[in-house]
């Protein structure tokens, strides 16, 4: 269908509707009266029938094009060849590659840039970004891409490589929003990504001019690494059965249904690079305590501007040690939080309309 013959319809219809509703009397006449169907009347009627549909049209069009600057659009990073400035290790092939990311733009001096938790994606937070406030960008990890999952050109990378070209595509992104004010949130593994880019990304990271980070359920020691082990040790050729053990860690039915939908996620994506990934992490948390924890922290805070910690109900075993070690340091412990929610609930438009529109506005 042609894509004039809408607004055409319309007017068409719209005089029409109005010429025989409004003004049936003088409408018939002028259609029985030989000669005089271009009588002043129904000139005039048309005249401002057409007016009005065309108001109603341009109306229309305007309220269209205003919804579609703000509905979500799917895009992708180029990775170029000036990542290798980044990337130190000679075999893990990104070039000619892309990052996906999910976008909506808003007229807000905020930009929130979210970080998705292993094995899942940007669409976690299309829920919350639909209805946010704020201009959002929500990355795709390297290799976490559905569609990848068997494209032989997306071979698994080491957490090293995917944390310098985390800091390769931050940098994209500051370079396209001169001013605005850059807030990452990171989700599980995508907050344990935000703790280790001083470690991997070094002075890579030192310039991403970040204005806060929110780690929402960080990794704290080798205790928090239940799930991610259990990823780590599933069996290449059928990792049927450790799925379903990770199913039996379940606290409750609602635990359960939330680990139904991650497993499906995780199953959906090259589980090698998903399995390599947890493999690196929990390596990377086989301490007790909270001294490396904090250390981590520490060095996000020469990376970002300030850094707030907000735990789920899962961690409340950890929570009040965390604290106490924090405060022995004489840190300010008014940035960490144990909120009532679950793992999961952490990402959902409910949680991060109260809990991150709360920090993004405070003064």
């Amino acid at each position: 269908m042609p894509r004039w013959l809408a607004p055409v319809a319309g007017v068409a219809g719209t005089v029409l509707g109005l010429a025989t509703n409004l003004y049936s009397e003088e409408f018939r006449r002028a259609l029985t009266t030989s000669g005089h169907w271009l009588s002043s009347t129904v000139l005039s009627v048309l005249l401002v029938a057409m007016v009005a549909s065309g108001s109603a049209i341009i109306l229309y069009r305007l309220l269209v094009r205003r919804q579609v600057i703000h509905e979500l659009q799917a895009g992708e990073f180029p990775i170029g060849t000036d990542a290798l400035q980044y990337i130190e290790d000679e075999h893990d092939s990104v070039v000619g590659r892309s990052l996906h990311y999910l976008e909506v733009e808003r007229d807000s001096p905020e930009l929130v840039v979210f970080l998705h938790g292993l094995g899942l994606d940007a669409e976690d937070f299309r829920p919350y970004m639909a209805e946010s406030k704020f201009h959002c960008i929500a990355l795709t990890m390297f290799g976490f891409n559905t569609e990848e999952r068997d494209d032989p050109h997306y071979k698994p990378i080491s957490l090293k490589s995917h944390l310098q070209l985390l800091s390769y595509a931050l940098k994209k992104i500051r370079g396209d929003n001169p001013g605005k004010n850059i807030t990452a949130v990171g989700f599980s593994f995508g907050a344990d990504v935000l703790l280790l880019l001083k470690r991997y990304a070094g002075d890579l990271a030192a310039g991403l001019d970040i204005e806060r980070a929110i780690l929402l359920d960080p990794n704290v020691n080798h205790s928090t690494t239940t799930i991610s082990s259990k990823v780590a040790a599933l069996t290449a050729a059928d990792p049927l059965d450790e799925l379903v053990g990770i199913l039996h860690s379940a606290r409750d039915v609602n635990d359960l249904g939330y680990l139904c939908n991650y497993l499906r996620k995780i199953t959906s994506k090259n589980l090698d690079q998903v399995r390599r990934h947890a493999s690196e992490v929990v390596d990377t948390w086989r301490v007790d305590g909270y001294d490396q924890f904090l250390d981590r922290v520490g060095q996000l805070t020469t990376v970002v501007g300030d850094v707030h910690i907000i735990m789920s109900f899962s961690y409340e075993q950890q929570f009040n040690g965390m604290a106490r070690a924090a405060q022995d340091r004489g840190l300010d412990i008014s940035n960490l939080d144990c909120s009532r929610s679950g793992h999961f609930d952490l990402i959902t438009p409910r949680f991060l309309r109260d809990r991150l529109e709360g920090l993004l506005y405070a003064p």
